[in-house]
Parts: structure tokens; C-alpha cells; sequence
């Protein structure tokens, strides 16, 4: 399903469950913590939210902003490592993604690529949203995923196939679900999700 290598020069980190709050409609089934220490010091938290039909969410976080008040913040916060750092943070995401498939074989998922400061509550097709999906449409091939996307809200979802055999309504109750949870939000998604569309190369 996804390449021997997958996912490259990653962190260690640790699978720990923890009590999930409350969540309308009970979707909310499931949540982990996978705290890693990078080589400039830094402790990360990469925090999995497991929802009704299989579907994971994953958010990634310095662990010192664990417990600010405003959540939103900490997501886009930039510690400028480089780029080298980067990867390897992104890599240990995908690391986590793995363990989640071999652990749930049925397993879908979906991130936001959280805006940067700079760029503005309006920005479609942001940074990070870019970087995010270009690593979706590498190791996660349509053959075993459908790929969805909404580049005006930064949203990506990637449905399992072997999933969709089981629930063929996964993306409509998807829908729902997000709709119930993040009204707001989800209006936009509704509207603008839809599927990713393969490059051609020539040549």
C-alpha cells in the first residue's frame, strides 16, 4: 500500500491515549498524543483525533503551547530550524499515519494546512496546505486513496478505499459529521471539496 522507505528519516515517538473531551454527537470516539524530541531540543506533540467511520484527524503542535488558551495560535507557530528539520518533523507525521493504518487498516484521514500569520484569514491555497497535499499525492497512491481537496478552505481528506468497499457514503458521512461538529467551517468545505485532479507529465 504505501512504499517500503515511507516515510524516510523520522523521529521515534510514543502512542498514548488520552481521555477525549466532549464532542456533539459523540463523534469524537478516540484521542492520542505522540510526544518526539528533535535534535535542536524542540518536544513535539503530534495529537490524533479519531472520529466516527474511521476517520483521523492529525494536528502537530511544540508541546510548551500545549495548554495556551486560544488553541488556534499554536498551530502556526514557526520555530525557522530549516529546512532539513522541517522534513523530518513532516516525516514523523507521516510515521504516525503509519502506525494508525497498521493498528486500523480501514483507517481515512484529513488535515488543515493551518494559515502562517503573514498570509491572512482569506488565503486559499496557503503554504503549508501546499506542501501537505504535494506529500498526500506522493505517498498515498489513488489506486488505495481517494484524494479530495478544498484549496479555498486548506482542507485535504484522503479516503481509504479499502474503507469506501465498507461505508461507499464515507465522504457524504464525512460531511456530516464535520458538519456537525465545525458549522462554520464545514459550510465552506461542503461547498468547495472535490476530488484532486492527477498532473499529466509529458515527456
Amino acid at each position: 500500500m504505501i512504499p517500503a522507505d515511507f516515510p524516510g528519516n523520522a523521529y521515534p515517538f510514543r502512542f498514548i491515549r488520552e481521555e477525549p473531551p466532549y464532542s456533539p454527537g459523540g463523534f469524537l470516539l478516540e484521542r492520542f498524543i505522540c510526544p518526539f524530541k528533535t535534535m535542536k531540543g524542540r518536544h513535539y506533540l503530534i495529537q490524533v483525533e479519531q472520529y466516527q467511520h474511521h476517520i483521523y484527524v492529525l494536528k502537530f503542535y511544540l508541546k510548551e503551547h500545549r495548554y495556551q488558551q486560544d488553541p488556534e495560535p499554536r498551530y502556526y507557530y514557526q520555530t525557522n530550524d530549516g529546512p532539513a528539520e522541517a522534513i523530518r518533523i513532516l516525516n514523523t507525521c507521516l510515521s504516525v499515519m503509519l502506525y494508525l493504518l497498521k493498528r486500523d487498516p480501514l483507517a481515512s484521514g484529513g488535515f488543515i494546512g493551518t494559515l502562517k500569520p503573514e498570509e491572512g484569514e482569506n488565503t486559499v491555497n496557503g503554504q503549508r496546505f501546499r506542501i501537505y497535499s504535494q506529500l498526500a499525492r506522493d505517498f498515498f497512491p489513488p489506486e488505495r486513496w481517494d484524494h479530495q481537496h478544498s484549496p479555498e478552505t486548506n482542507a485535504y481528506l484522503l479516503l481509504n478505499k479499502a474503507s469506501l468497499g465498507h461505508y461507499p457514503d464515507l465522504l457524504q458521512q464525512a460531511q456530516q459529521m464535520f458538519q456537525a461538529l465545525y458549522p462554520d467551517f464545514s459550510n465552506a468545505l461542503s461547498d468547495t471539496l472535490r476530488p484532486v485532479v492527477s498532473q499529466i507529465r509529458i515527456g
